[in-house]
């Protein structure tokens, strides 16, 4: 008698949003929001101007505690666990902000420690990709004083640096010129590749299209959509199925 092996049960989403809503007085800015990321996805997140994409973002890395409903980042609560989801999750923000007397070499080095990491060790490890960032000369300039671009990289450079299961990415591209630009989309699949789970917003259509297998639709702290590409789109540009889901949802 020969016995069938068991099918292995699969494995539970890395983020998992169930009814999550957020109100700032009489102000709601999120309303029963459900949604789950698995690990190795990218998705694109999308919405006008105010949709609540920043909100979401800020919830998600325990900066805000939702009103109603319920997080997790690797089955560890958002806000309850927050101190642990920091370590879970690397943030890009569209403006990059750091201190004016401190290089980028030294910008990494107080985030390895914040982080509990061995410094020589962290920075080290990200040797490679600063030389493909094409950084090497900027890591000893002050921070501050880069251009746009650059703080874009060395912002990607801080969310990479203690390998987080989830990069949340905020208009990443914004600042990035067209051989940086396709050099990011080749870092994340690549960190995709390896299991990273990677959700970004952006205003640029044809990059979710080029980069994204799912996408979320936002409007006015509803998700109005969600799921692959193929599902939201069919065979229409996303770029036409976006306008007509948030002119309905708003």
């Amino acid at each position: 008698m020969s016995l069938e092996p068991e099918t292995p049960s699969p494995e539970p989403p890395l983020v998992i949003i169930e009814n999550v809503s957020k109100s700032f007085g009489t102000k709601t800015a999120l309303t029963d929001v459900t949604w789950s990321l698995p690990r190795g996805q990218i998705s694109g997140l999308l919405g006008p101007n105010g949709a609540g994409k920043t909100t979401l973002f800020r919830l998600l890395m325990g900066i805000l505690k939702a009103s109603g409903g319920c997080m997790s980042i690797a089955g560890k609560d958002c806000f309850e666990d927050r101190v642990v989801v920091k370590r879970l999750v690397g943030f890009l923000p569209d403006e990059p902000v750091f201190y004016s007397y401190l290089s980028g070499t030294e910008v990494l080095e107080l985030s390895a420690g914040m982080h509990g990491l061995e410094v020589k060790e962290a920075l080290t490890r990200l040797v490679p990709l600063i030389q493909r960032l094409s950084m090497q000369e900027a890591m000893n300039q002050y921070a501050d004083d880069y251009s746009r671009g650059m703080k874009k990289k060395l912002g990607l450079l801080l969310a990479l640096l203690h390998q987080p299961p989830l990069l949340i990415l905020d208009e990443p591209t914004n600042g990035l010129d067209v051989e940086s630009t396709r050099l990011f989309f080749d870092l994340m699949r690549e960190q995709a590749a390896a299991g990273t789970t990677i959700v970004f917003s952006t205003h640029l259509m044809d990059q979710v299209e080029r980069l994204c297998s799912h996408a979320a639709v936002i409007c006015s702290g509803k998700l109005v959509k969600t799921g692959s590409l193929a599902e939201i789109c069919g065979s229409r540009p996303l770029e036409e199925v976006f306008v007509e889901l948030t002119t309905l949802g708003a």
